[in-house]
């Protein structure tokens, strides 16, 4: 599936993981692509023209033999929740040491033009947000539930590492796509969609928890986010990213403007799955009480709005897909795997 002649090597650092791989995927059009990871891809990167190099970040030489032939790295790697807080040495080793060595292998390099790390809309926090969430609204990690602090300083932590190295890198561009939470045909099964959407195919109730169904979340397309990927590795390769004014710059948002409630997100679900299955099928929406204090209000999604002007911009986009199309396309094509 890669196409045409190739000119530049892009190496996708954790492209066996899900949003790697979308990338890895997208990517093999244009490019030679590389994927780089301690676990060979459970997707077919073989079909696309892609090639598997074993790696372990934590090591620093072996980073630098393993991306000293690349033009661009992208880096996803990351170790997510709940293993970041059972396994927290690890979790320090690859989020922050490892992006650190791919960082130094990539500035070092005479060849690789530069580098782009998937980023987190997390990095905003979750509770209290108010005003306009642009690149800039600041870094708030503390601002989440006690699970999600590690791995929210984890990619403040990231954040800051590629925008010091794009400060001082010279004409290498180190650039920043932060993502809402990605929305996608074979997401991780223990994301609120993914549990919401199978339950409601298998006809069972949808539980969110009470003390957390209006917390706003923010979305974006697993499409929105490849494209996004290869424009940004399209306008780097090609010396189009102007590296004028500080790293901010060369950081983007990448989430749907309107936030979603988890509440909403079953809600949604619900409407789709009854839609798509011509009504054969209607999950209810069971409200589950832990007997935990309330974190978020009702009104909390309409103390802020999120500014993506200057992404789309940037990308040459009209709009970003919404999150409702989204479950309906991912329930589409459950539907046909299980007809």
């Amino acid at each position: 599936m890669g196409g045409g002649e190739v000119s530049y090597r892009v190496a996708v650092i954790g492209g066996s993981g899900y949003i790697g791989g979308a990338i890895a995927k997208e990517l093999s059009g244009e490019y030679d692509v590389w994927i780089v990871d301690l676990v060979e891809p459970w997707w077919d990167f073989r079909d696309y023209g892609a090639s598997f190099v074993k790696c372990d970040i934590r090591v620093f030489e072996r980073v630098l033999e393993c991306l000293k032939d690349v033009d661009l790295v992208v880096h996803t790697a990351i170790v997510q929740i709940p293993r970041i807080n059972e396994e927290r040495r690890l979790g320090y080793e690859v989020n922050v040491l490892g992006t650190q060595n791919v960082c130094e292998a990539v500035y070092r390099s005479p060849r690789a033009k530069g580098l782009i790390l998937t980023g987190s809309w997390h990095v905003f926090g979750e509770s209290g947000l108010e005003g306009v969430l642009d690149e800039g609204f600041g870094y708030r990690p503390d601002r989440v539930e006690d699970r999600a602090r590690l791995y929210a300083l984890s990619k403040v932590i990231q954040e800051a590492i590629v925008r010091y190295y794009d400060e001082m890198s010279g004409e290498k561009v180190f650039g920043i796509v932060r993502l809402g939470t990605v929305l996608g045909e074979g997401m991780p099964k223990g994301t609120a969609a993914s549990i919401f959407i199978e339950k409601g195919l298998r006809g069972e109730p949808l539980t969110p928890f009470k003390h957390s169904m209006y917390r706003p979340m923010l979305y974006v397309d697993v499409n929105n986010v490849a494209k996004a990927f290869r424009i940004y590795a399209r306008k780097i390769l090609d010396g189009e990213v102007d590296k004028s004014g500080g790293s901010l710059r060369r950081v983007l948002n990448l989430m749907y403007p309107e936030p979603v409630t988890v509440l909403e997100l079953a809600e949604m679900v619900r409407d789709v799955v009854a839609e798509l299955t011509g009504g054969r099928v209607v999950p209810r929406i069971e409200v589950v009480d832990q007997g935990l204090p309330s974190l978020f209000d009702p009104d909390a999604k309409r103390r802020f709005k999120v500014d993506v002007s200057r992404t789309l911009s940037f990308l040459g986009l009209d709009r970003l897909t919404s999150p409702r199309e989204s479950i309906e396309r991912i329930v589409k094509w459950k539907l046909n795997l299980t007809q």
